[in-house]
């Protein structure tokens, strides 16, 4: 949980990974391999008409959503010289 100065509290989502690689600089390193997946269903429906039985199946729509995520994320170090 993280609050902002308004007092409001905002929930974090916290996924990690660890890993040790050698990269030269300014080449690109892919981390990946995080995946999520959400399943969701509903109904929605004209209210009355909807609940009226073999007829409110013209009155109503069920719905299914089914959602996948992949999480990549691109480093590229580059070394900067100090004066």
């Amino acid at each position: 949980m993280l609050q902002q100065a308004d007092g409001e509290v905002l929930a974090i989502d916290k996924q990690e990974i660890e890993t040790q690689v050698e990269v030269k600089s300014g080449e690109t390193l892919a981390l990946g391999g995080i995946f999520s997946r959400k399943n969701k269903s509903g109904r929605d429906s004209v209210p009355l008409l909807g609940d009226i039985p073999w007829l409110g199946q013209l009155f109503r729509h069920d719905g299914k959503e089914d959602e996948r995520r992949e999480l990549v994320v691109f480093i590229t170090p580059r070394l900067v010289a100090t004066e």
